[in-house]
C-alpha cells in the first residue's frame, strides 16, 4: 500500500480487523512515520466454516509436526538436565535455543504432552 501524506510504498501493516461484510487494515509508513486505514468490502462472505465450528482432524504435536526443531528425546534430555541443576542459559547453549524456551519447555507450557 502507498502511503497517504509522502506516497512511500514502504510500509507495514500493524493490525489487521476482520469483520463479516469488511476488513480494516491499520497501516504505518516506515519512511514519515505517518498512519493510516484502509478498509476493504467483500463481494461475498468470506469462505469457511461458521465460528465456533470444532475441528474435524487432529492436531499434529511434537515431533510429528512440520516444523518442528525438536524430538522427544530432546525435551526429556532439557527437563533430566534442568533437574539436574542445570542452567537454563546452558542448556540453551547446547541446544541452540533461547532460555525463555527452554524455561517453557521444563515448566510444560510447551511440549507438554510429554512427561
Amino acid at each position: 500500500m502507498k502511503c497517504r501524506q509522502c506516497n512511500s510504498k514502504n510500509t507495514r501493516v500493524t493490525c489487521t480487523d476482520h469483520f463479516d461484510t469488511f476488513t480494516k487494515r491499520y497501516c504505518r509508513c516506515l519512511d514519515c512515520n505517518s498512519r493510516f486505514r484502509t478498509v476493504e468490502y467483500y463481494e461475498e462472505r468470506k469462505p469457511g466454516p461458521p465460528p465456533g465450528t470444532p475441528r474435524t482432524r487432529n492436531i499434529t504435536r511434537g515431533e510429528s509436526h512440520g516444523s518442528a526443531v525438536f524430538q522427544e528425546r530432546d525435551i526429556r534430555m532439557m527437563r533430566t538436565l534442568y533437574q539436574q541443576g542445570t542452567t537454563l542459559v546452558s542448556i540453551a547453549t547446547k541446544y541452540g535455543t533461547s532460555s525463555s524456551y527452554v524455561s517453557r519447555i521444563v515448566n510444560y507450557k510447551s511440549w507438554s504432552h510429554i512427561k
